[in-house]
């Protein structure tokens, strides 16, 4: 895992990555900084902030044999 914070100055970002990341699937999270220092307290700002972002997936259902059709 990687971590970096920086401060955008347009809409477009370019970020460096490790060398061990070439070639890989990578996962992009971008997550407003305006955080605490303090590690339980960020968690719950990050928990806050996701939140807002919650589906009802109740309705979902997971069948194994769809999988495997594919």
């Amino acid at each position: 895992m990687w971590s970096q914070t920086i401060t955008p100055t347009s809409r477009q970002l370019t970020v460096e990555i490790p060398d061990a990341f070439l070639n890989q699937p990578v996962e992009v999270v971008l997550i407003p900084t305006h955080l605490s220092d303090d590690i339980e307290t960020r968690r719950k700002q990050i928990d806050a902030f996701f939140d807002q972002f919650q589906a009802d997936v109740s309705l979902l259902r997971y069948s194994r044999d769809e999988l495997y059709e594919r």
